[in-house]
This record gives structure tokens, C-alpha cells and sequence, in this order.
């Protein structure tokens, strides 16, 4: 009985001090632990394209331009629909604020734009999922402190969050290890 109680107790503290990554387990187990409900926004979409002297690339996005679309993101989502490469975040003015991955289940690969359509900053993102034991304000602060890993070198407008499974990822990490990117977008 007391071997079975330490081996239950040892595995209770390793899994507090490992942080749940949705590429390590299951992506349910981190929307369960995370106190995720379903994300029941009625998303637009929008074709943009991406281009430098390298190439273009085309991504078809979900977009987010209402207060609480911007405010909730990809929050709570496992998998987006087949053919949607991730969202477009398009602000009325100026931001200066990292984003964070505060209940974000998948790893994204974020992208800054400026007023001109030029990119300012690229960064990719891991989901900041809550750890088993730990209280919501530790979770909360320690998703905040890591977005500081994420804030663009100016202010921007647009923000493009793309999925790591986009056919085309590897492409786009190539396009922006070598130069910047514009942003082709339909108003």
C-alpha cells in the first residue's frame, strides 16, 4: 500500500513540474487542463498573400477585427477547418503589445505588420498551457512573462498567426530568415 501511495505521489509531482505541451500529450487532455469551452465565434475569412524578392506565399485566415474576436484569438482551439491557415489579426490603431498563448493548444508562428504592409517581427509562439497543480494567477503571470519572448521591434497594425501544420511553413521560415515580408491583403 505505501509503494503504491509513493508511486502515486511521485508521479503527481513530476507531472506539476512538467509544463503540459499539446505535442507531448494529447491536445484534449491540454483543452481539458486549460478549462477550455468552445470557441463559438462566427470567424470570416480573407485570402492574403505574403510576398518578398524570395516568393509569395498564399494563406486563406480566419479574421479577427471585433473586440472580443481580437481579444480571444485562437484561445481553446485543437484544429482549424481544412484550408484555413490560420488568422489575421487587423487593428484600428496602433499596437505595442506582445500576444501571448494563454490557453492557445497549438504552437503558431506569429508574424507583425506594420501600417505600410511590411514586417517588423516574427516569432514562433508555444502554447503556454496551465501545469496540473498550479493556482490560475501563477498560470496567468507566467503566460504573461513569456509573451515578453514575442514583442515586435515597432508598432504594428496586422498580426498573422499561421498554423505549424501550413503546408507551406517551412517556406515561409525560409522567406523570413532572409528578408521581410509584405502583406497582400483584401479590405
Amino acid at each position: 500500500m505505501k509503494l503504491k501511495f509513493v508511486i502515486s505521489f511521485t508521479f503527481m509531482i513530476c507531472l506539476n513540474s512538467c509544463v503540459i505541451n499539446s505535442d507531448l500529450l494529447e491536445e484534449d487532455f491540454a483543452y481539458i487542463l486549460n478549462r477550455c469551452e468552445p470557441n463559438n465565434l462566427s470567424l470570416k475569412t480573407k485570402s492574403v498573400i505574403l510576398n518578398n524578392n524570395f516568393g509569395e506565399l498564399k494563406l486563406e485566415l480566419h479574421v479577427a477585427k471585433k473586440p472580443i474576436e481580437l481579444q480571444t484569438g485562437l484561445m481553446c482551439i485543437k484544429h482549424l477547418n481544412i484550408g484555413i491557415d490560420g488568422m489575421i489579426f487587423e487593428f484600428q490603431y496602433p499596437q505595442d503589445k506582445a500576444f501571448w498563448m494563454y490557453k492557445t493548444i497549438m504552437p503558431l508562428q506569429i508574424i507583425y505588420f506594420n501600417e505600410h504592409n511590411d514586417s517588423i517581427g516574427n516569432f514562433m509562439m508555444k502554447p503556454c498551457n496551465k501545469k496540473i497543480l498550479e493556482n490560475q494567477d501563477t498560470w496567468i503571470k507566467r503566460c504573461l512573462a513569456q509573451s515578453s519572448n514575442y514583442i515586435p521591434e515597432s508598432n504594428y497594425l496586422y498580426a498573422i498567426e499561421i498554423i505549424e501544420s501550413y503546408e507551406d511553413i517551412d517556406k515561409l521560415k525560409n522567406y523570413l530568415h532572409r528578408e521581410k515580408l509584405n502583406l497582400l491583403r483584401n479590405n
